[in-house]
């Protein structure tokens, strides 16, 4: 087996890679989801973007302030992966005691605050076992929708490569390490890209990691495409394998037609964020990996759904 094989084979065989395919229980219960981490409602002459995470028990009890900034980190994410502007911010929290439920809501409060997005309510049960979930509003002139990926589009990848993991974990969180104003900012480029047109589609990296999130576009896509693994910006000193695998708190995929990639890429460059082509979107529904001249598949949706979110 090459070292691209064993990278494909880790990658799919990851537990948070893994975990994405439970998403096939929404379809199953008959609700209507077209893919994207958020639902947009038309509202006037905008578009109501709405989003909801929860954060896994485990990490709620372990680290409560990083869970209650993880909250908010993946809400405004999952906003701005569709063109929008965060606006207000509600979490449910279930402690085990106050001192807990301050931790927490100290890590949403400090979160929101760096990102420019309010808490405007929420709920608190005390004295059970922890648990955290958080809901967040924007709005978006055009949103970016999944969906409108097509073949032909150029795949892009961009990051904020400043910032330090949260230690045995995933988590690369920029947050500590750029200045609040940076960091409001750094969402603009995905608004610019969603009412300039110079994006058809985009994604945040999340918990699955590039592969695993550029696999949900996909499906919601009905695209296939070719991960060029070296050209994907990553920090110094990352190995490939941890990058792929890594949940950013800025990451973004972006499907932009071929004659607007640069266009699409200066929204990022200009802030001081990485930003690089590294593929193509195709008609065949399967995802490879490719990388020093070799190429391998790591899923074939046509053969084996992912999630099975596929947009209309």
């Amino acid at each position: 087996m090459s070292d691209l094989q064993e990278l494909a084979r880790v990658i799919r065989n990851a537990p948070a890679v893994q975990a994405k395919r439970e998403l096939a229980l929404v379809r199953r219960i008959g609700a209507h989801v077209d893919g994207d981490d958020g639902a947009a409602i038309a509202h006037g002459e905008e578009f109501l973007i709405l989003c909801g995470e929860a954060i896994a028990p485990a990490f709620v009890s372990a680290d409560p302030h990083a869970a209650g900034a993880a909250a908010v980190v993946t809400n405004v994410s999952d906003v701005r992966a569709m063109g929008g502007r965060p606006v207000g911010i509600v979490d449910m929290l279930v402690s085990p005691d106050r001192a807990h439920a301050e931790a927490v809501l100290d890590g949403v409060v400090w979160a929101a605050g760096l990102l420019g997005v309010d808490v405007v309510g929420g709920h608190l049960t005390l004295g059970q076992a922890p648990a955290l979930s958080a809901s967040c509003t924007g709005v978006a002139s055009r949103p970016l929708f999944g969906r409108n990926a097509r073949p032909g589009d150029e795949l892009m990848a961009a990051f904020c490569l400043t910032g330090q993991y949260r230690e045995g974990t995933t988590f690369f969180s920029s947050l500590r390490d750029r200045d609040a104003h940076a960091l409001r900012e750094d969402g603009e480029a995905l608004v610019e890209l969603a009412e300039s047109g110079s994006a058809h589609a985009a994604r945040d990296v999340s918990m699955p990691g590039v592969a695993g999130s550029l696999l949900q576009l996909l499906e919601t896509a009905g695209c296939g495409a070719t991960l060029e693994v070296e050209r994907v910006p990553r920090p110094p000193g990352v190995p490939l394998e941890r990058w792929l695998l890594t949940f950013p708190s800025f990451g973004f995929l972006v499907a932009a037609p071929p004659e607007r990639a640069a266009e699409a890429a200066e929204s990022f460059l200009r802030r001081g964020l990485a930003c690089a082509p590294c593929g193509r979107l195709d008609d065949t529904g399967v995802l490879r990996l490719s990388a020093s001249g070799e190429s391998t598949e790591l899923w074939d949706l046509r053969r084996v759904p992912f999630t099975q979110l596929r947009g209309p």
